[in-house]
């Protein structure tokens, strides 16, 4: 009887230790601990932290780059790891942009630079998330850095702005027959912006209202395109119908349809790069969604996730960084008249409210930029954390390292006119 009155005491203590200690307590603590410095300099990144994040990478095939976007010194980031990394074998971007629209952008730097790069994205009729000087930096210091007889940028994303643009360079190669398709095209561009332009509606733009079948019937009726303009029609006729998938079914058949178009990107330039001595090594930059090994944030499996079984099959690995705004910082937003600059901590694109990364991750008392090393972190995140944070446990173990900015400052967003009142509907555009 006394035997057991002792294990009943014991079991009772066990049970109050184990309430007295929250569950997520030994993780958080491994989190504060676990850090690297990482300093920036005129845009510029050093410390252990970069030495570390570089040697890391360059053992990889792919490096994937996770972004909360707006942030200037992320760009910044991302311009210095490739240049650093083009030693290392790679020589390949890959980006949250249009495959048309990232073929141009780097046409425009081979002829001027970063001046050429904002003369193209602020032109009439193109916009793209890429308007802000930083990001058009990094583009022009990538373009920099890789061989002038190869193509670097590729893009992997969807349009949402640039239809007047894409359906221009249609325009003077359309062959007879496809007239009357081509047509309808370009009125239903003119008439959705119009219509835009009298209601404001961002669902009013063209590439968030159309139905695919307009391209549809302009590629039935142009069977034999020329290599360009057959990309710019898949490249329309598929931004289309990933908006259409929104529309008819709501956020997850929009971002699973979205995620299939970027990897049948990455496996075209993955066919492209066959047959040579030694693969080209790739970094990709895209939002901190898409960029994750394994189901994502929405339960997707995306690039990030493609990324890893490709260099698996030849026994190499990715890399993967998830680079967010932390304690102070600020970022651009796209709003009515252009990207503005708001407070971080007022950006909560997943919903997540006081269990956001941004603020789980960070550590309140740093006094500079740091890195976490993930990795060791992920015998902690197993099982029974998922009721109290399933994106923290998600994250270590679909990230292999967190870039946390203390005092990010906002991109600037390049001077033009942009169409539309705003980025249109669904998280993580």
């Amino acid at each position: 009887m006394r035997h057991a009155s002792w294990c009943l005491l014991l079991y009772l203590s066990i049970i109050a230790t184990s309430a007295a200690q929250a569950p997520q307590a030994p993780l958080l603590a491994a989190l504060q601990a676990n850090r690297l410095s990482l300093t920036m300099s005129d845009g510029r990144p050093g410390g252990p932290g970069w030495d570390w994040l570089v040697r890391e990478a360059r053992d990889a095939r792919f490096t994937l780059i996770g972004e909360e976007h707006g942030v200037a010194e992320t760009a910044q980031f991302a311009a210095a790891l490739f240049t650093t990394l083009r030693e290392s074998g790679y020589s390949r971007c890959a980006i949250e942009l249009s495959p048309v629209i990232a073929q141009d952008v780097e046409a425009a730097a081979r002829r001027n630079g970063v001046r050429g790069i904002e003369e193209f994205l602020t032109a009439p009729g193109t916009f793209t998330f890429y308007n802000m000087q930083e990001e058009a930096q990094f583009l022009a210091d990538v373009v920099a850095a890789a061989p002038r007889n190869e193509r670097v940028l590729w893009g992997f994303d969807r349009e949402i702005f640039s239809d007047r643009y894409l359906i221009s360079k249609l325009e003077p190669r359309v062959p007879p027959g496809a007239r009357a398709a081509f047509a309808r095209l370009q009125e239903a561009s003119t008439n959705a912006r119009a219509k835009n332009a009298r209601t404001g509606n961002p669902d009013d733009l063209f590439f968030l209202a159309e139905d695919p079948a307009l391209v549809t019937a302009l590629r039935a009726a142009w069977p034999h395109p020329d290599r360009e303009s057959d990309a710019v029609m898949r490249t329309i006729e598929e931004s289309l119908a990933i908006e259409a998938a929104e529309r008819a079914g709501g956020a997850w058949p929009y971002m699973q349809r979205r995620a299939q178009w970027g990897r049948s990107n990455l496996a075209a330039l993955l066919r492209a790069d066959q047959g040579r001595a030694a693969a080209p090594k790739i970094l990709m930059k895209f939002g901190y969604n898409h960029m994750i090994r394994g189901a994502n944030y929405f339960n997707n499996f995306d690039l990030g996730t493609m990324a890893d079984e490709v260099a698996a099959l030849t026994g190499e690995r990715a890399f993967h960084i998830l680079v967010l705004p932390g304690p102070g910082s600020r970022q651009a937003v796209l709003g009515g008249s252009g990207f503005g600059s708001v407070a971080s901590d007022s950006v909560d694109e997943l919903r997540a409210g006081d269990q956001r990364l941004t603020r789980v991750l960070s550590n309140a008392n740093a006094t500079g930029h740091e890195v976490i090393d993930l990795r060791p972190l992920r015998r902690l995140a197993m099982r029974g954390l998922e009721s109290w944070n399933a994106d923290v446990v998600r994250t270590i173990h679909g990230y292999d390292a967190v870039v946390i900015w203390k005092g990010a400052h906002a991109a600037s967003g390049l001077t033009a006119p942009r169409p539309g009142p705003g980025p249109g509907p669904g998280p993580e555009r």
